[in-house]
């Protein structure tokens, strides 16, 4: 049974949305699970509250050393409750992306890559064509007076509104422009690729049902190597919240535990400002049990002097 410390951490009633597309396709390369459409890596964090790590760099900040961009890694346990709930399928295209394009795949990607810079000028045409249509009264008696000085007749000079815009417009689509050429981080074409399933060691599969049962009970969890702890317990999004519970899972429930190694993993907390909590798993009902362990230190002890 869970401690009532998760009771705050499952959010009011999960709203379940519906998924753009199901099951999410998870690129398998360098035995790690990549994430490089950003619709299904917004779908897995705000409706199944699965975090992963973004390990690219953002296109609109390349020199922001302190901000990370798709693609997003999943653990292995993030896979693996994806991959039981049918959210997602791990595919391998490494043969495909060492392999050259063809003709097709090349003509299509560069009809693709056209089209995107058809579509960036356009609304820079009409902008510039709004600013011209304001000024269009003084452009058009401009025109007729140059051509009163060059000698036509005036009663031969026929500008119209519509013409003078046409010209314009036809100008402007010749005119060279400084666009933004998208970088896609999946992707674009269709490419050949093959299933593959999930191996879990031990060790891995004892930490992923301490990440299932927590995962259960509402909240956001990640991996805590950087606190010195197997999970990570957010009460909402990490991205605005820090962690509240650091989770130690032990692999070996039967072996005492040392009292180092608990004044340890309390103190840590402290310091970090967290709750310590403890996993492993109960033989009896088949389920994992949760401790906290509060670190009390010289409370005892009299205020020195």
């Amino acid at each position: 049974m869970l401690p009532v410390f998760l009771k705050y951490l499952a959010p009011a009633g999960t709203r379940e949305m519906a998924c753009k597309k199901v099951p999410i396709v998870v690129n398998i390369q360098q035995r790690r699970g990549l994430i490089y459409d950003a619709e299904d890596y917004f779908t897995l964090r705000g409706v199944y509250r699965i975090v992963g790590n973004l390990i690219g760099i953002p296109v609109s900040h390349p020199r922001n050393v302190n901000q990370q961009g798709l693609p997003a890694v999943l653990s292995c346990y993030e896979l693996k409750l994806l991959l039981e709930k049918n959210l997602v399928r791990l595919v391998d295209k490494n043969a495909a992306f060492m392999t050259a394009p063809n003709d097709s795949q090349t003509e299509r990607y560069l009809n693709m890559t056209q089209q995107q810079k058809e579509e960036l000028r356009k609304p820079v045409i009409e902008k510039r064509l709004e600013s011209f249509r304001k000024h269009l009264p003084r452009i058009i008696e401009g025109k007729r007076q140059k051509l009163i000085k060059s000698g036509h007749d005036l009663k031969g000079i026929y500008i119209t509104p519509e013409r003078v815009l046409q010209d314009e417009r036809d100008r402007l689509a010749k005119e060279p422009f400084d666009i933004l050429l998208q970088l896609p981080t999946k992707h674009p074409l269709e490419v050949d690729s093959s299933f593959l399933p999930l191996h879990l060691s031990a060790e891995e599969t004892l930490k992923f049902r301490v990440f299932k049962a927590l995962w259960n009970e509402g909240g956001y969890i990640t991996v805590g190597d950087a606190f010195g702890c197997d999970f990570l317990l957010y009460p909402n999004d990490p991205l605005y919240f820090h962690a509240s519970h650091m989770v130690h899972v032990l692999k070996d429930k039967a072996r005492r535990l040392d009292v180092k190694y608990l004044i340890r993993i309390c103190r840590l907390a402290i310091v970090v400002n967290k709750l310590c909590v403890i996993a492993y798993l109960d033989d009896r009902c088949d389920g994992v049990v949760f401790e906290t362990v509060e670190w009390e230190g010289n409370a005892n002890k009299s205020d020195s002097i």
